[in-house]
């Protein structure tokens, strides 16, 4: 039996990332810094949208395609109409007749005062609280920011999504990916712990690393998260690289995603402490219930009803003996009571009015018997608007949780076109059922994930899928092409 020296073994794997490209390598790393929230490195204030190494990766990768395509005189466009990407074509062009409405409408128009418009209007001293460029001022102004988060809402599916199919198209492309998905993720890991430690139990005066590299402002208690950003941005890291590696498992035809890392995985997310994170899990169990308990068989029924209550005993318990958690239970349960008499709204929540806001503007319209915004939405980068108006603040003020911003933004009919955009394209490349199932129910959690806080991981997740699922096909079938409709 022949067995490779480790000088021949490192030599084969030089070997085959040779072979990727460096626009591949450089798409890579791209991808795989996006979610490190903690790599910001330009201020919002500045740039308008923030400013991070993925990010600026990214403008060079896709000012560099632009110049050879350019030279090529040959470009590919993807089929926005074919069956994997028909289900996100129709979601878009459901939020752009929503926010064509809305526009129509007033939708847009809360903030439209002189206030927010004629921004000479500030004292100088107010003045001297506001930073922001002209760039800054301009993307994020009342006119132009919406429009804006259109792009931002189609960039992210084509650069994650549909980019990832062109970028990552052989076996070592795929193999160089996951290397280094790895690497990144066992970092984060490690840092994680040895900074929540060190934090807890040895330095006391050591405040642990901040939140981002751009601000420097730290965290209050010891609260696992790393370099990846704040805990909320942790604990969807955590979920989504779950179901990253166990696509490496599958493409790799082996298990390497065991108990131990599984343990650290729910270890670390639990020391998040995060109540975005808990309001996950609930997403979670509801999205599991509604789509993918009916069409599993009795047994497993059995085993995911089993699964699912010892999984809320466990965020129950969480949010019983975290007393950060129980001064959002408390502040929370009582804010429709303030909101609907108009007394003094709690501290606690008075921190979080921007995810509360936009649906209580939209149970006053429910209320009145206008249903047409719950079901059709108001537009994408509305949810930042009504928040302007309640908050009487100048500035992009979008909800944390992307859920609340869907419902105000795409309406309960968005909201479901979003998820079968994400349902349907496994469900046409897996051939293996048992593959299906593993892959969707992952994919629900980790829609849950994003609904909880938004996050670019869903988008990555749902790529790397595709990448992996089209190659199989492909050995399967020479003759199969990815990109036909």
């Amino acid at each position: 039996m022949n067995v490779l020296s480790v000088p021949s073994l490192k030599a084969k794997i030089n070997k085959k990332v040779s072979q990727v490209s460096v626009l591949t390598k450089i798409f890579i790393w791209s991808v795989l810094f996006e979610p490190l929230i903690f790599f910001h490195i330009v201020p919002q204030h500045i740039s308008g949208v923030g400013g991070g190494v993925g990010r600026m990766l990214q403008f060079i990768l896709l000012f560099t395609l632009i110049f050879k395509l350019l030279i090529a005189g040959k470009i590919i466009f993807p089929k926005p109409f074919s069956l994997v990407y028909r289900k996100f074509t129709f979601f878009f062009l459901l939020a752009i007749f929503a926010g064509v409405l809305g526009y129509l409408y007033g939708s847009y128009s809360y903030n439209l005062t002189e206030t927010f418009l004629d921004l000479n209007s500030l004292t100088p001293y107010e003045w001297s609280f506001r930073k922001d460029t002209s760039v800054a001022i301009f993307l994020q102004g009342p006119y132009f920011r919406p429009l804006f988060e259109y792009f931002i809402a189609l960039y992210y599916f084509i650069y994650f999504v549909v980019l990832m199919q062109y970028m990552l198209t052989t076996k070592e492309d795929i193999d160089y990916f996951f290397r280094c998905f790895y690497f990144v993720f066992v970092v984060c890991l490690v840092v994680g712990f040895v900074d929540f430690l060190l934090v807890t139990f040895f330095f006391p005066d050591y405040r642990g690393i901040p939140r981002y590299i751009a601000d420097g402002v730290h965290l209050e208690g010891a609260r696992w998260h790393g370099i990846i950003g704040e805990p909320r941005d942790a604990f969807n890291y955590l979920i989504i690289a779950l179901s990253v590696l166990t696509i490496r498992d599958i493409w790799l035809q082996e298990r390497k995603l065991n108990y131990f890392w599984l343990s650290l995985i729910v270890i670390a997310s639990f020391l998040t402490y995060s109540f975005s994170g808990v309001l996950g899990i609930i997403f979670a169990v509801g999205l599991i219930i509604i789509f993918y308990f009916p069409l599993v068989k009795f047994k497993s029924q059995l085993f995911i009803i089993f699964g699912l209550i010892i999984t809320l005993l466990i965020v129950f318990l969480n949010v019983q003996y975290s007393p950060r958690m129980m001064l959002y239970y408390d502040a929370l349960s009582s804010v429709y009571y303030e909101l609907n008499t108009g007394a003094t709204l709690s501290p606690v929540v008075a921190n979080v009015m921007n995810n509360i806001y936009p649906m209580w503007h939209m149970w006053l319209e429910v209320r009145e018997f206008n249903f047409f915004h719950l079901f059709f939405g108001n537009g994408f980068g509305s949810a930042s608007v009504i928040n302007n108006y309640y908050l009487n603040e100048i500035a992009v003020i979008n909800p944390n949780s992307s859920l609340i911003r869907m419902i105000y933004e795409n309406g309960i009919i968005g909201i479901f076109l979003f998820i079968f955009a994400f349902l349907t394209p496994l469900k046409i490349f897996c051939t293996d059922i048992k593959m299906y199932n593993k892959l969707k129910f992952l994919m629900l959690i980790t829609i849950a994930m994003y609904f909880s806080h938004r996050t670019v991981g869903l988008y990555i997740f749902l790529g790397v899928s595709l990448v992996v699922l089209r190659y199989k096909l492909t050995e399967l079938n020479p003759n199969f092409s990815f990109y036909k409709g």
